[in-house]
């Protein structure tokens, strides 16, 4: 958008400087009875610096319109009156009254749930009794916009395409809308920079999110397939730790292994070794299974945290090494174990002050990127 704005402005710049000779050429008179043309442009100019020099360029700056389709809207509403019973309910869980871009649409949309919830009939002579009951009967069109709903679409059983096709334009003004703030605050943000690529980052993964409200919506059917689906893999796997183990047998024991979408806590007294088991388990999925491990270290150095590491790997004493008097076969292995270590994919994040929407931003890269499969935050 702002190249847009650049070339808009180069163009205008342009057509300026040739009239403006072209007037010089001429006389007096003539020259003065273009002022005010003049002066427009100017001031045309002006507004278009001041845009693209203090904020990001709008839409309507730009001269173009916003993607939408009113005739997928209407459809949706009209199928809605066509067969009440059978659509609002799935028009709930599938569609929110802000993707909607024409505001009669919207309201319309609106007064519709709102009359399912209250468990009255829906048609054409409820609606209108609605709107003129809130005073909206205007905003919409009148009876007549009403009535022509009706009959909009000749079978309400393609619904589900007209919901896409809406859905479809509400994620694209959605990506418009974000990004266009995220130039703003590009423009005006002071500061280290990263802060902001993770903001823009979070901003656009949170459209996907609210775009898929719907998806995790499973019937108790399709939670017990996926059980049952569960219990044969356990039946025919029986022996064998499930999920990633943590290297310590007593604990996979109970756990059968550490599975996607757990949190798994480690909670003790202060000093009683919650970080030293956590890297533990980190060093066995990281080294021992190859598969990559994310860590967040909000106490501790990356530098002490692998120190620590090494000496776990090598197995020798932590507390000589610090003090500088190992013993004189620890060299050998902490190197043996540096090599083990090198190859491994451990991640360690040691950012200071972390919010919890960078550490989303940061782990979501991740694990694009790597593939973890372990997230320790410390």
């Amino acid at each position: 958008m702002i190249e847009i704005i650049v070339a808009n402005l180069q163009l205008f710049v342009q057509h300026t400087s040739q009239y403006q000779r072209r007037m010089e050429n001429k006389k007096q008179p003539e020259l003065a009875e273009s002022t005010p043309q003049l002066q427009a442009i100017d001031s045309k100019i002006k507004n278009i610096k001041q845009s693209a020099g203090n904020r990001a360029p709008t839409a309507q700056e730009i001269s173009r319109t916003l993607p939408s389709n009113a005739d997928a809207e209407k459809g949706v509403i009209s199928a809605m009156l066509q067969s009440p019973d059978d659509i609002v309910g799935e028009a709930v869980q599938k569609l929110d009254s802000n993707a909607f871009y024409v505001p009669a649409h919207k309201t319309l949309y609106e007064l519709i749930i709102n009359l399912s919830d209250q468990g009255k009939p829906i048609d054409p002579i409820t609606l209108q009794e609605a709107l003129m009951r809130e005073n909206l009967m205007d905003s919409v069109g009148g009876p007549s916009a009403v009535l022509e709903l009706i009959d909009f679409v000749p079978d309400a059983s393609h619904f589900d395409f007209y919901v896409e096709i809406v859905k479809e334009k509400h994620l694209l003004r959605e990506i418009i809308s974000t990004c266009t703030g995220c130039i703003n605050s590009a423009y005006t943000h002071e500061g280290d920079a990263s802060h902001i690529l993770d903001e823009v980052e979070q901003n656009i993964l949170d459209i996907g999110d609210s775009e898929d409200k719907d998806e995790n919506d499973l019937s108790m059917k399709d939670h017990v397939l996926s059980a049952i689906a569960n219990i044969e893999s356990m039946y025919e796997n029986r022996g064998t730790i499930q999920g990633l183990a943590t290297g310590f047998r007593d604990i996979d024991k109970q756990l059968n292994g550490m599975h996607p979408g757990q949190m798994i806590v480690i909670a003790a007294r202060p000093s009683m070794g919650k970080t030293s088991l956590a890297m533990n388990i980190a060093e066995h999925v990281s080294v021992d299974q190859e598969k990559a491990v994310a860590i967040f270290s909000l106490e501790m150095t990356t530098q002490d945290l692998v120190q620590r590491l090494l000496c776990s790997r090598a197995r020798v004493n932590g507390q000589k090494i610090r003090a500088g008097i190992p013993d004189s076969g620890d060299f050998p292995k902490l190197m043996k174990a540096a090599g083990e270590l090198s190859k491994s994919k451990m991640l360690i994040d040691e950012t200071p002050s972390i919010s919890i929407m960078e550490m989303r931003a940061k782990a979501r890269r991740m694990k694009q990127r790597e593939d973890i499969q372990l997230l320790v935050v410390d």
